[in-house]
């Protein structure tokens, strides 16, 4: 072990790993069972389609929370991908970005039947921004002095992971507390955020500052 790394008791990343995976498995699965399931009350002369048509709402959140959800997973396993210990501090930052996480469902299903409500859009902006502030922390923590990465990760990556992230959650702060303004404008940062970050994993880019790892 180089001298440059923490002399700290660690374990093994892979039951984290399998929690979190399980977690946001469930997360996903929640999200759909916040679904209306549209009803025909009578005979109409349209029949299944109005019904259908008046829940968009309901389907634009639950699509927008889908990838989100997706993003934040995937950000978790690209920071995981180079952590290679545990230790309990480590531990307690994984559970706070769970904690954040599972308020997804909750947070999608607000918005879905409060759209226009300003509290929904800060709730929504601000469950995101604490899951994604929660990985972020993750690895700065486990970047520091190298105390828990891989050895071969260059200071380089390391910084410009740290400085990006910090860049990104002021953007999702932002994003929600502009919610205080108008609901509208939070939803469509966030949903900026979204697609620029899926049309990176798109092109194959590594990371949350889209560049691949030296």
């Amino acid at each position: 072990m180089s001298p440059n790394r923490w002399e700290v008791p660690t374990f093994s990343t892979d039951r984290l790993k399998a929690l979190s995976d399980g977690v946001v498995a469930i997360v996903i699965t929640l999200l759909v069972l916040e679904l209306t399931i549209p009803t025909v009350a009578g005979v109409q002369d349209h029949g299944l389609w109005p019904e259908v048509r008046d829940l968009w709402r309901e389907y634009l959140a639950y699509i927008l929370s889908f990838f989100i959800v997706g993003l934040l997973w995937l950000y978790h396993h690209n920071v995981y991908r180079h952590i290679e210990r545990a230790d309990g501090r480590l531990l307690l930052l994984n559970m706070l970005y769970l904690l954040f996480v599972s308020i997804m469902p909750f947070s999608s299903a607000l918005v879905a039947r409060h759209w226009n409500e300003r509290l929904s859009a800060i709730i929504y902006g601000g469950s995101l921004f604490l899951a994604a502030a929660a990985m972020a922390a993750t690895f700065a923590y486990a970047s520091y002095k190298r105390r828990l990465v891989a050895e071969h990760m260059t200071t380089e990556y390391i910084v410009r992971e740290n400085v990006t992230a910090a860049v990104v959650m002021l953007i999702l702060a932002a994003a929600s507390l502009l919610g205080i303004v108008s609901a509208i404008i939070t939803y469509l940062i966030l949903g900026a955020v979204v697609v620029f970050y899926w049309l990176i994993i798109a092109f194959e880019r590594e990371g949350i500052s889209a560049r691949r790892r030296s």
